[in-house]
């Protein structure tokens, strides 16, 4: 059986908090590979090298002006088997002073490989 929502949303602040700080080396622990980021493109990451300079490249070059921070705004737990679902998330980034300069959407894949719970696929929606 699939642990409950709070564990799933631990794993996703943890990616967020991750994410925020451009602490890379963490970001690459939270992933089974291959990855796949469908993105306007869809890109699927064989390994963790490749996973680290995409990520890498978006947040240097494809968030908006002033990214500071990123927080969540609400999530939504979908159990689609025992080692698969996923969390439908919805987060805001924010500048140095706080104001909201975008908000988005996304659904992050988790799957259960050998015990353990790691994001498969990340899918933006907005």
């Amino acid at each position: 059986m699939a642990p409950d929502k709070s564990f799933f949303t631990a794993k996703w602040e943890a990616y967020l908090q991750a994410f925020t700080q451009a602490d890379y080396a963490t970001l690459g622990t939270q992933f089974h590979y291959p990855v796949s980021l469908l993105l306007d493109s869809p890109l699927i990451l064989k390994d963790e090298t490749s996973f680290i300079e995409t990520i890498k490249f978006i947040r240097e070059n494809k968030l908006q002006p002033g990214y500071s921070y990123s927080k969540t705004d609400s999530s939504q737990l979908t159990i689609l088997s025992e080692s698969t679902c996923y969390l439908d998330v919805t987060y805001s980034r924010f500048n140095a002073n706080h104001q909201r300069i975008y908000q988005g959407r996304g659904l992050y894949f988790f799957k259960k490989i050998n015990d353990t719970w790691k994001i498969q696929v990340n899918m933006p929606i907005q």
